[in-house]
């Protein structure tokens, strides 16, 4: 545990990510300290097969800013980034993904919004993402579908940096261990009333490794997504 409570606390999930694990962290921890946030890493392992736990040990030791969470066995998207909140010290908590080298400039801008605006939760909207056509479809129609049905105005529902209050974490009990979580989080959002800001980001190709994101990610947010409706969201 910390021995000071940060202002900001931030999840990394990694999942097979050695090429980008020193990349993301070097330019967060920067921005970070340029704009004077005291701020908490939490590095989760989510299960990886490659040597991304030996990459981020290293950086834990030299940046005592930076814990290590580790997850033995992959247990899916969600469950990494629930699993790094948990430990989350700070007044505002969230999480980035490891290839999102762009979303790093937005998270002073979403921590300040949340502050000055008396928010809930800050993320990013993301345009110009550089799909392919089918992807493109696929987050459409995800998009769509999601907004729709439970009249969010998001447009953007997976969307990070996600950052939000420790207090609103701490009312919402998560559950969702796949990509569900995103949509999760602004389902409870909602049903709550609470406010929240989208704030339009481009988005890069990832330089190293490869997304996990596959079709039966989609047909996975369908089967939530009707659960959800379900039982009354």
């Amino acid at each position: 545990m910390p021995s000071r409570t940060p202002n900001l606390s931030l999840v990394i999930p990694f999942y097979n990510e050695s090429g980008n694990s020193s990349i993301i962290i070097d330019k967060l921890t920067k921005k970070l300290e340029i704009e004077k946030i005291d701020y908490e890493i939490l590095v989760v392992d989510n299960g990886s097969k490659d040597n991304t736990r030996e990459i981020l040990e290293k950086i834990c030791e030299k940046n005592k800013r930076v814990r290590l969470i580790v997850v033995q066995n992959n247990k899916g998207y969600g469950y990494g980034i629930r699993k790094g909140l948990e430990f989350c010290e700070g007044e505002y908590i969230g999480y980035i993904w490891a290839d999102d080298f762009i979303g790093v400039n937005f998270v002073p801008e979403l921590v300040n919004k949340l502050k000055s605006e008396n928010l809930s939760l800050a993320k990013i909207s993301r345009f110009n993402r550089g799909e392919g056509l089918m992807r493109k479809i696929q987050s459409f129609a995800y998009n769509y579908l999601f907004s729709t049905i439970f009249d969010i105005n998001s447009t953007d529902i997976n969307g990070c940096p996600k950052i939000m209050k420790n207090s609103f974490y701490n009312s919402i009990n998560l559950k969702s261990c796949d990509w569900f979580l995103d949509a999760e989080i602004m389902l409870k959002l909602n049903r709550k009333k609470s406010k929240f800001i989208e704030i339009p980001s481009n988005f890069d190709k990832r330089e190293y490794g490869n997304s996990n994101v596959k079709i039966y990610t989609f047909l996975e947010f369908l089967k939530n997504l009707f659960i959800y409706k379900k039982n009354g969201y």
